[in-house]
């Protein structure tokens, strides 16, 4: 039982909770990102919204033919549902289709982590990839066809899809949800290169072991907070050990705990046996066939070749039917329940929930969760709430300690176009988390903002406001934002990751690359609160015109320890088809790092030679074997 506090009277992995019930790290679980301005992403399907009332229960259902292909054109009378042997009407009836689509993204576009974040995350299908570390693999072919496999299934995400990546034993390398796949591939590459050091806690030592499926049943819960979509668990591993019989470490209850979750929430489990082929055929029941099939979904297994495996798991969560209908009881009390779906096609399969236990009503000892206030509410949510539009960028500066650093946040907040001149008053409530649960506390702050009247024709009113946030030592953070606006009486919030580079003891560094548009900017408020940290105003923009003035700056750190030397300096723009539009290096002088062993640099985007499209800005270093790179995407009208 947890409440809005982060308290919690039951064990839970530090690398999972935020100590905060709500940020979900180990997941990291998740900051919401989604594509930059400069990328355009066709508008995912709407997922359905049944209002029939609180006392329908929802099931989604895969219906596929002998080919494992799915059968389209159903209606709910070809349906015929069954609770506890009791016939049961549909209620109400949706069919979600989401078929391949060819995606037009810029060639670096996997490769490279965009720098905006925006807060819409609305999905018809979200995938949850735990990716089983506890105690590594323990072999080389398997490592690294774990590796390839969870890199593969990226890789055929759709440009709607969202996703994360969960690592049990590493939270710190996890990744929040989000549509932006060069950052689930980065989080990937991180698998193996960091030492488990669960193991040896204890005589009977059941850390190890519980690891797992308390990281399942974490994400499970979360994904259970998730209305009117498709919820898929897909398990990355060759040392499944899932079972449900009592046990002295309290496994098997654990996963007893999982699957009533996943159960009662139509959360669906695919297991990817990594492992591939095993020398000897398993006597016992497989852990992962049981898996699969106890919560509707599909064990890829027995196989070296994953490709054929993978793709069926998007095959078979590319259409469905969502069905709703009344439980033969409405009593809260906490009993199992079977289900049964038919479909009147000959040689159909299919696959939905079998089973579900009801939920237990609230007694005194386990009281229901009180709520929490508006602005904690909307940091809650595994995904950002959206009500308020908002994107937002993070830049790392070094600070004036020792360690740490300052972090140059800017969010941009679009509404409804005002009609008028408007004054505006934001307020913002800002929490700043590790990946291994350390909170670093509350910001609040007031900001007042004179919006100007949208011109004729424009649907939109945008601007942007600007945070300071200290952080003590160099590390990547989770920023959860929530924001009210005055203006219009709506909430929103956004979560940003920013990664803060060692810029005392690293050999050299780079900062976050900052934007500005001196023409046809929006206002920036307060616009002078950044100056002693970068000397241009940061917008979150990132589409402009050839007749726009936009500057980019970038500080460049050498190590306090280090020999002061020159520095050069490359500065490259790619094109969407990832050719080189723009080249050219500078040296930065050493002794222009005399201040603080950094150097500013400021470079003018060449928009009147590019042509309409997607650009990528890269900058990048060499000192000695120590190499850095920042990327900016943008686009040009």
């Amino acid at each position: 039982m947890k409440d809005w506090l982060g308290k919690t009277n039951a064990p839970t992995p530090a690398s999972l909770l935020h100590g905060y019930p709500f940020a979900f790290t180990s997941f990291a679980l998740f900051t919401a990102l989604l594509l930059c301005a400069s990328i355009q992403a066709q508008s995912p399907q709407a997922p359905p919204v049944f209002r029939g009332g609180v006392d329908l229960r929802q099931l989604d259902v895969t219906v596929q033919d002998k080919n494992r292909r799915p059968v389209r054109g159903l209606t709910a009378a070809d349906f015929r549902m069954e609770e506890e042997g009791q016939p049961r009407k549909i209620e109400a009836f949706s069919f979600v289709d989401l078929p391949d689509v060819v995606s037009h993204e810029p060639a670096w576009a996997r490769t490279t982590v965009s720098d905006v974040v925006v807060n819409t995350l609305e999905s018809a299908r979200v995938f949850a990839l735990v990716v089983d570390d506890v105690g590594g693999m323990g072999d080389l072919w398997a490592d690294r066809e774990m590796k390839k496999s969870v890199a593969t299934f990226v890789d055929q995400l759709g440009p709607s899809d969202v996703a994360s990546v969960v690592f049990p034993a590493s939270g710190f390398s996890s990744q929040n949800f989000t549509r932006d796949k060069a950052r689930l591939a980065k989080s990937v590459e991180w698998y193996g290169t960091r030492v488990n050091t669960l193991v040896g806690t204890g005589v009977l030592d059941c850390t190890t072991p519980r690891r797992l499926p308390l990281t399942m049943l974490y994400v499970a819960e979360t994904l259970a907070t998730m209305k009117n979509t498709r919820k898929v668990i897909v398990y990355f591993g060759g040392k499944l050990r899932f079972f449900t019989a009592i046990d002295e470490c309290g496994v098997g209850p654990l996963w007893q705990q999982v699957l009533q979750v996943a159960t009662e929430n139509n959360i669906s489990v695919y297991p990817v046996d990594t492992w591939g082929l095993r020398p000897q055929p398993q006597l016992i029941e497989n852990p992962y066939l049981s898996l699969a099939r106890e919560t509707g979904g599909h064990a890829v297994l027995f196989s070296n070749s994953f490709d054929e495996g993978l793709k069926r798991i998007f095959t078979e969560n590319s259409s469905y039917y969502l069905l709703a209908y009344q439980p033969v009881t409405q009593e809260a009390d906490g009993r199992f329940r079977q289900v049964t779906v038919k479909v009147n096609r000959p040689n159909v399969d299919v696959t939905s929930t079998r089973s579900y236990w009801a939920p237990k009503a609230p007694t005194a000892k386990r009281p229901a969760p009180r709520p929490p206030p508006p602005d904690m509410e909307a940091l809650a949510g595994v995904l950002p709430n959206s009500q308020l539009t908002l994107r937002a960028t993070a830049a790392a500066f070094a600070g004036d300690g020792p360690q740490g650093g300052v972090i140059a946040l800017s969010l941009g907040v679009l509404q409804p176009a005002f009609q008028e001149r408007t004054r505006e008053s934001i307020d913002l409530l800002i929490r700043k988390f590790t990946p291994d649960g350390i909170d670093y506390g509350t910001d609040t702050q007031l900001i007042p903002v004179t919006v100007p009247a949208a011109p004729t024709g424009v649907q939109t009113s945008a601007y942007d406001v600007l945070a300071r946030l200290e952080v003590p030592q160099p590390g990547r953070y989770e920023i959860r934002v929530s924001v009210h606006s005055d203006a219009t009486d709506t909430r929103g919030s956004i979560y940003v990751d920013v990664d803060v580079p060692d810029f005392r003891n690293d050999k050299v560094s780079l900062s976050g690359v900052v934007l500005n548009s001196a023409l046809g900017a929006v206002p920036v408020a307060p616009a002078r609160l950044l100056r002693d940290v970068v000397p241009i105003a940061p917008t979150t923009l990132r589409a402009f015109g050839t007749a726009d003035i936009v500057s980019a700056f970038v500080r460049v750190y050498q190590g306090a320890g280090e020999k002061l030397t020159d520095v050069p300096l490359k500065i490259t723009i790619q094109d969407a088809a990832g050719k080189s539009v723009f080249n050219k290096t500078d040296t930065l002088a050493a002794d222009r790092f005399a201040t603080g062993q950094a150097a500013d640099y400021q470079f003018r985007l060449p928009l009147t030679t590019l042509k309409p499209g997607d650009h990528l800005l890269t900058f990048e270093t060499t000192v000695g074997k120590s190499a850095v790179r920042r990327d900016v995407r943008f686009q040009v009208r």
